[in-house]
């Protein structure tokens, strides 16, 4: 890969999504046809005045998107008929593959948790490790991590076709959760950046996958797992580098402090979100993960193919897994071991968690590029936002 021009351009996609999240947010104040009626006029005069190269030509555009897919189809996205019944056949399976860890079976491959009892909900939370029972983009990225061979061909569309179809096939088993669709437009993102031999912008990426999400569940930034998601994402976007730069060489590649870096700059993104939402956060939720890292890749391996193959081949769905058991019931056995109490937060006010952003995006390497100065204003911004948060 060389350091030729990103494929994608971060200003103009940051207008397509701000523009659908300004869609799905006006959709639910004003009638659908004065907004398209709004983005039919915008359109056309962005696109004299800025000549298609700016982000304020793809804002309307985008929400004009987004507005036609909620006229169009006003539900939420739901599989087929097919996938339906896959879905409630492949808990079926799960339930006699694991037994009594099938809840926790279920949730970690699935994003069911309807067979996990209160006890077990409190035991997780409180050992942070709930996380690990909403499929997200760490269930994606280990699958198409260790899948990837498998669609990697040298006809460069064939491969992301192949890439898409299953990422697709992934989201809808898993009941097109926003945080899968977040991971799928990602991962999708990175492979045309790749395959076009172009480097790597994630911020673009993050903007792309953000309009991509809301084009496909336009009303899914009132859920909490959608908020979760990019806010881990944005983390891990603007410090997962970072974090690493001030480390010796030796250790950069290491997956360890990968891991840990990754980590630690999702929770720095999700932290106000977290706390506005619950209320608390399990402080030993990274440590513990990191530690448990390692068991995911057997769950999601052995664990997806034994219940995508018990009804064409039982007896090999079975030897695949007991390794899989095997690490679900270690994590289990963990998190009954650990009664740590959670850290009990105040709920930030809406303005102080804008302001908190703020000031990642001003502390973060998008406005440090090439810069030796510490980013005070951004730490200025950071500190008063986190005074305002316990202050008010």
């Amino acid at each position: 890969m060389n350091d030729r021009r990103p494929w994608f351009h971060t200003r103009p996609m940051a207008g397509a999504a701000l523009g659908a999240i300004l869609a799905a947010i006006l959709g639910s104040f004003a009638p659908d046809w004065a907004l398209l009626c709004v983005c039919a006029v915008l359109i056309p005069i962005s696109a004299f005045l800025f000549r298609r190269r700016s982000a304020f030509f793809l804002l309307p555009l985008a929400m004009f998107l987004v507005l036609v897919r909620t006229v169009l189809l006003p539900t939420a996205l739901s599989p087929f008929p097919f996938l339906t019944n896959l879905r409630a056949n492949l808990r079926a399976n799960a339930d006699v593959l694991f037994g009594d860890e099938a809840a926790e079976a279920r949730g970690i491959l699935l994003g069911d948790t309807s067979l996990m009892t209160a006890t077990e909900y409190v035991q997780y939370a409180n050992s942070g490790l709930l996380h690990l029972f909403a499929v997200s983009g760490l269930h994606v990225t280990v699958l198409v991590g260790m899948l990837g061979s498998v669609v990697r061909t040298e006809n460069k569309a064939l491969s992301l076709t192949l890439l898409s179809v299953f990422l697709l096939f992934l989201s809808a088993v898993t009941g097109f959760s926003p945080s899968v669709l977040r991971a799928a437009f990602a991962l999708i993102a990175l492979r045309i950046c790749s395959m076009r031999e172009r480097q790597e912008d994630m911020p673009s990426v993050f903007c792309f996958a953000l309009f991509m999400t809301l084009l496909c569940e336009p009303f899914a930034y009132r859920r909490i797992g959608f908020q979760l998601s990019f806010a881990a994402m944005d983390g891990m976007t603007l410090f997962s580098g970072a974090f690493k730069r001030p480390l010796p060489d030796v250790m950069k590649n290491s997956k360890i402090v990968q891991t840990l870096t990754g980590a630690v700059a999702a929770t720095v993104g999700m932290l106000p979100v977290m706390a506005y939402a619950f209320g608390e956060v399990a402080w030993i939720s990274i440590p513990l993960s990191i530690v448990l890292i390692p068991t995911m890749p057997v769950v999601l391996l052995f664990g997806f193919l034994a219940v995508m193959l018990y009804g064409a081949v039982p007896l090999l769905s079975i030897a695949l897994s007991y390794p899989a058991y095997g690490a679900i019931k270690l994590i289990s056995l963990v998190s009954e071991s650990l009664h740590t109490p959670l850290l009990k937060l105040p709920a930030p006010h809406p303005a102080v968690i804008a302001l908190y952003y703020v000031a990642l995006l001003f502390c973060s390497p998008l406005f440090l590029y090439n810069r030796k100065r510490p980013p005070w204003i951004g730490l200025g911004l950071l500190a008063a936002s986190v005074a305002l948060w316990f202050l008010l």
